[in-house]
């Protein structure tokens, strides 16, 4: 019996409207032949890279069909990251953000990939967040100092590249 293992891995680098980071592009690419190797499908075919709001919520949906009856669902996610009111968001590379609002409705909420996740039998699911966490948009001046802790689903496996709180 051939274990079913699928990954969804997204490495956003080339943002429009705040700093663009040099690293997610090549560390997805890297993490996505590794993945590969390793015998997962990935959604998609490959890393998907740069993606802007509407291809970035396409990519979990995508995800979430693929990951049905998957022993093993891996999320991972380089890019900028913010924590606003302890709830965490995936930046797009569109994303222009000038309130609150306009990073709740033009980010990905990490709690709606958790909720993908949560949904499938899966025996193990892992996240691993590789993200830039200092607050891009000055004018958030609200965002905490890196992630909140992740309330993730029994089974679950979530790795930071720093612990939560810090950047």
């Amino acid at each position: 019996y051939a274990e079913k293992r699928v990954a969804l891995v997204i490495g956003n680098s080339s943002y429009q409207n705040v700093t663009r980071l040099d690293n997610p592009r090549n560390d997805a690419g890297l993490m996505a032949d590794t993945l590969g190797a390793l015998g997962f499908t990935l959604v998609g075919g490959r890393a998907q890279l740069d993606l802007d709001k509407p291809a970035m919520d396409l990519a979990v949906q995508n995800f979430g069909r693929q990951v049905q009856g998957a022993d093993v669902a891996l999320f991972y996610y380089a890019g900028h990251g913010v924590q606003l009111a302890g709830e965490n968001y995936l930046v797009p590379v569109d994303a222009r953000v000038s309130s609150e609002p306009d990073l709740v409705n033009g980010s990905l909420r990490l709690v709606d990939v958790m909720a993908t996740l949560e949904a499938i039998p899966s025996r193990v699911r892992i996240v691993i967040l590789d993200a830039c966490r200092n607050n891009p948009f000055p004018s958030l001046s609200d965002a905490g100092r890196g992630f909140a802790i992740v309330d993730a689903p029994t089974g679950s496996i979530v790795a930071y590249s720093k612990a939560p709180g810090t950047q």
